[in-house]
């Protein structure tokens, strides 16, 4: 049976994951494109974007769910979903 402790450790580790994947990622956009300053000016800008949305959209499914039990695995959730779809776009569009 499911309690608290372990639910936390499954989103923690979840978590882990995708941010080790966007870590990896990241590190081989740089690598590709070492000699490309431009391009990876602009990614960077790209990404320093995505991760303000991701922290004011989890903010706000946060603050949607405050007082709720449920706050903290719901704004977790956004997390592991959008990093998902960013290590998903990053993989079709810089590194295929």
């Amino acid at each position: 049976m499911l309690n608290a402790p372990s639910i936390q450790a499954c989103v923690d580790d979840k978590i882990a994951q995708v941010v080790d994947e966007l870590s990896i990622n990241i590190a081989q956009i740089h690598q590709l494109y070492k000699n490309a300053p431009d391009k990876l000016t602009s990614f960077d800008r790209a990404q320093q974007t995505w991760d303000a949305y991701r922290k004011l959209q989890c903010l706000s499914v946060y603050q949607h769910w405050q007082g709720d039990e449920i706050a903290d695995l719901m704004t977790a959730s956004c997390a592991i979903e959008l990093g998902r779809q960013r290590n998903q776009f990053l993989r079709q569009h810089y590194l295929q």
